[in-house]
């Protein structure tokens, strides 16, 4: 399918700036200006819990009624270097409200100030503490979802894999979003020959500020498509776009995760770009409906 014409604004945008690893990191993590109408949900609050290194915010979404309320942990994308609790509010309040869910929102640790493994860690330790004070927040730990976009989709993968093999808390579902599974792989063209938003040297960028080692990118630790063991995980949704660099090894991940057992639901946007789930087109509406309602089914 060609490129969907509702990205050819946001494209035009992003190619009107300098190149991302060409702008200084205080300018890249200001704070985006909220949409004029943020959606509606009954409650949010920012907290701080205890991080392994020191404080750790989180911000707090709640829509709905009722003890079996899922409890959602999201993981921003951005590169392991951008993104915040601002960047990632609407996509985070749309969930919340679609789902009728509470949602813990996690700001960890960004690169290159704290790389590899403080986000992971952050990730992890945040899972253990949204399912240990589920009663509180008013949501069923039951019923316990780990959800990211892009490198957030990466630290989803790689929390539900540590929470697995350290003793963490039960996950009923991941929600991948076009995730960065395999740090050490290149870059492939969208159909037209064209990288859009993400660039090899935009991921080269990334990945230089993240890793300690450039081979660590071939470590299972960090890239879960790496992963020796992709049994005995929840239940998967996995979003994927066409005209993203990360879709081959996003769907590649599909299929490992299939062939080790677990259920997975994966959708390809015909047409979408990389970072489609946080720019207001319609498509993002779709991505949410769509997850709103495997989880309805899958939790059930």
């Amino acid at each position: 399918m060609p490129l969907d014409p509702q990205f050819e604004d946001i494209i035009a945008f992003y190619e009107a700036l300098p190149a991302l690893y060409e702008q200084p990191l205080e300018a890249l993590r200001g704070a985006p200006p909220p949409p004029p109408e943020p959606t509606p949900v009954d409650s949010v609050e920012d907290r701080s819990i205890a991080g392994p290194d020191g404080d750790l915010a989180v911000r707090i979404y709640s829509a709905g009624t009722g003890a079996q309320r899922p409890l959602l942990v999201f993981l921003h994308g951005g590169g392991f270097v951008l993104g915040n609790l601002d960047t990632h509010d609407e996509l985070a309040r749309m969930l919340t409200a679609a789902i009728g869910a509470v949602t813990v929102s996690v700001a960890y640790r960004l690169a290159p100030e704290d790389p590899f493994p403080a986000a992971s860690d952050d990730c992890l330790v945040a899972l253990a503490w949204a399912a240990a004070n589920a009663r509180e927040l008013g949501a069923d730990p039951a019923r316990l979802v780990v959800i990211g976009d892009s490198a957030g989709g990466n630290l989803a993968a790689v929390t539900a894999l540590r929470a697995r093999d350290e003793q963490g808390p039960a996950l009923a579902a991941q929600v991948l979003i076009y995730p960065v599974t395999e740090l050490g792989a290149p870059m492939l063209p969208a159909p037209d020959g064209n990288f859009y938003i993400l660039s090899p040297e935009t991921r080269s960028f990334f990945n230089d500020a993240y890793l300690p080692e450039p081979a660590m990118g071939f470590a299972a630790g960090v890239s879960p498509g790496l992963a020796p063991d992709l049994t005995r995980l929840p239940p998967t949704f996995v979003a994927t776009a066409e005209y993203d660099p990360l879709c081959a090894q996003g769907e590649a991940f599909v299929a490992r995760l299939r062939a080790g057992g677990t259920a997975v639901t994966h959708t390809r946007y015909a047409g979408a770009i990389h970072g489609f789930a946080t720019f207001p087109v319609p498509m993002q509406g779709e991505l949410v409906q769509e997850i709103a309602g495997w989880l309805g089914s899958c939790l059930r």
